[in-house]
């Protein structure tokens, strides 16, 4: 959303023929950096990593929400790790980041046994916690917000619970802070492009300020990239820890966080932790 609203109102949109496509799957994205396609990608901040330990030139630009996942219930609202034991629970991507976070505070906290299953995506999850006999369900925003509205029209009351950001920094004892997301590219054409990354920057922190001013029209905008209605979007515009930063200040966070998904699964990152180069700015 951040990226969409700076393409239609920055700077930048105004320099070039700038605009937001959204790929369907890291298949696609990496067949894109492959071929040269895709010079600026925002993707999953493991994603970056993993291209640049294949040998791709890619780097970090800068991270886009510090968290945007929630545990969802049906019944007690879901505020501790600890509550998920016993719970029939549903969530996307079996092996991919959401599932090793889970894991790894599940594992920290000397938890096992988990019920999990998994599907293809985050829309399935949603509907299959609402059609079936899910206790819980892990899922991002702006999903998580969509459930609530969908389970009211369904008369089931949805608890939002912790974000999993939270729970992160309970079993880890660092800041609440899951660095998830973000904008990676092409490092030549970064550094041929630098001031105009700057700028983009700027232009994204704008667009985060004008969104928080303007919630309405902002979700309105979110339904061209977004598979929930404009009152999910709306309602997880203040959920979502949207942010604009750059590695530089948030470096300390990613290293931790690489850190622990080294531990857990290394070929999240492609086998290795990133290289100081790997952050751009």
């Amino acid at each position: 959303l951040i990226i969409g609203v700076a393409c239609m109102q920055g700077q930048i949109g105004k320099k070039y023929d700038a605009k937001l496509e959204i790929w369907r799957d890291p298949d696609q994205l990496r067949a894109g950096v492959a071929s040269g396609e895709y010079k600026v990608m925002m993707s999953p901040s493991n994603v970056g990593v993993n291209l640049a330990n294949q040998g791709r030139k890619i780097g970090m630009v800068n991270i886009l929400t510090e968290g945007l996942n929630f545990v969802m219930s049906k019944s007690d609202k879901i505020t501790e790790f600890a509550q998920l034991k016993g719970k029939k629970i549903v969530m996307p991507f079996k092996n991919d980041m959401l599932d090793i976070i889970v894991r790894a505070i599940a594992k920290k906290q000397g938890i096992s046994g988990l019920n999990i299953d998994y599907t293809a995506s985050p829309a399935e999850s949603a509907q299959l916690f609402l059609a079936k006999d899910y206790d819980v369900a892990i899922t991002v925003e702006p999903l998580a917000s969509a459930m609530i509205l969908k389970g009211k029209v369904s008369g089931i009351a949805v608890q939002r619970g912790a974000n999993l950001s939270d729970m992160w920094a309970q079993a880890f004892s660092v800041k609440p802070i899951i660095p998830q997301a973000g904008i990676i590219a092409d490092t030549d054409f970064y550094a041929a492009k630098k001031a105009d990354f700057e700028i983009l920057n700027a232009d994204l922190a704008d667009a985060l300020a004008w969104i928080k001013a303007n919630k309405q029209s902002a979700a309105a905008i979110g339904t061209n990239f977004f598979p929930a209605p404009p009152p999910a979007i709306f309602m997880s515009i203040d959920t979502s820890n949207l942010c604009v930063k750059k590695p530089s200040e948030i470096k300390d966070e990613l290293l931790k966080f690489y850190e622990i998904l080294m531990e857990f699964n290394p070929k999240l990152l492609g086998g290795a932790m990133p290289k100081d180069e790997f952050f751009l700015c």
